[in-house]
C-alpha cells in the first residue's frame, strides 16, 4: 500500500487533484439527485434518490472488497488469525468449500452488474443547461454529464477502489467484519437461482477449446497439479482459487 509519509511533491499534487475532482463530482451528483435532474423515477423524491445512491455505493463497496479479501486469503496462514479473528476463518473455510468460489464470483458480478446499471440510471443527468448548479456548455453535458462519466468518478473511488485495495491489504481483518457472510450468501443464492449458469457452458466450451486441463495447473508448491494445492491461507484443502475480472463503472 503506498505510504503517505513517503511521498513526494508530484504524488501530493495528484492527491490534491484527485480529492478536488472527487468532490466536484459528488457535488454535481448529489445536486442532480436532489434535483430530480437524472434518468430515475420522478415518482421517487429527491432525498429518497440519494440515499437510494449511497446504498448502492455501500453494497458495490461491500461485493467489491469481498472478492479481493476472498483471494488474498489465501495468502495467509490459518494459524495466525484462526482464534484471533474467528468470523474470517470461518468465512474462509466456507468459501473453499467445493466449487463455492466459482459460485460466489458468479452471484457476485450479477449482483456487480445490476448495481452498476442501477447507479447508472441514478446518475445520468439529462436536464442539463442553464437551469443547473451551474451554466453548462452542450458539450460538457454531452460528453460529462450525460453520459454519467462525471458521477463514474465517486463510484469507481469511493465504491470500488477503496474497498478493494483495503481488502486485499487487510484480507482477514476485511472478512471478519460481521456483514460479510450475509453478503458472501447473497452471492451464493443469487447463483443458486440459475440466472447466470449458462455461463457454465461457456467455460466448458472454452476450456475444451483451448485445451485447458486443471491437471496442468502450476499449484502453489510449483508442483504440477490441482490448482490451488497446498494453499497456504486455505489448510488441509485444496482449492481452485479465480479471481473474476471487477466490472468497472
Amino acid at each position: 500500500m503506498v505510504q503517505l509519509k513517503e511521498s513526494s511533491i508530484f504524488d501530493i499534487f495528484r492527491y490534491v487533484l484527485s480529492a478536488c475532482l472527487l468532490i466536484f463530482s459528488c457535488t454535481v451528483t448529489g445536486y442532480a439527485i436532489l434535483t430530480q435532474k437524472t434518468g430515475f423515477w420522478k415518482a421517487v423524491p429527491g432525498w429518497a434518490a440519494l440515499l437510494l445512491f449511497i446504498l448502492v455505493l455501500f453494497l458495490l463497496g461491500l461485493v467489491e472488497g469481498l472478492q479481493l479479501a476472498l483471494v488474498e486469503l489465501k495468502r495467509q496462514k490459518p494459524d495466525t488469525y484462526k482464534d484471533t479473528n474467528k468470523g474470517a476463518y470461518k468465512l474462509g473455510q466456507i468459501a473453499i468449500k467445493g466449487d463455492n468460489i466459482e459460485k460466489f464470483l458468479v452471484g457476485r458480478q450479477v449482483i456487480v452488474v445490476f448495481l452498476v446499471f442501477f447507479a447508472a440510471k441514478l446518475t445520468s443527468i439529462t436536464v442539463p443547461g442553464q437551469d443547473f448548479l451551474f451554466p453548462v456548455p452542450a458539450w460538457v453535458s454531452s460528453i460529462f454529464l450525460e453520459t454519467g462519466l462525471l458521477a463514474s468518478i465517486v463510484v469507481v473511488i469511493v465504491a470500488q477502489l477503496t474497498p478493494q485495495i483495503v481488502s486485499s491489504v487487510f484480507p482477514v481483518q476485511f472478512l471478519d467484519i460481521a456483514i460479510m457472510r450475509p453478503v458472501y450468501y447473497a452471492c451464493i443464492a443469487l447463483e443458486f437461482t440459475g440466472i447466470a449458469h449458462a455461463c457454465w457452458l461457456f467455460v466448458h466450451l472454452l476450456s475444451v477449446c483451448f485445451g485447458m486441463n486443471s491437471k496442468k495447473e502450476v499449484g502453489m508448491d510449483g508442483k504440477l497439479g490441482t490448482a490451488g494445492a497446498n494453499n497456504q491461507g486455505f489448510e488441509g484443502v485444496e482449492v481452485e482459487m479465480r479471481s473474476g475480472a471487477g466490472n468497472k463503472y
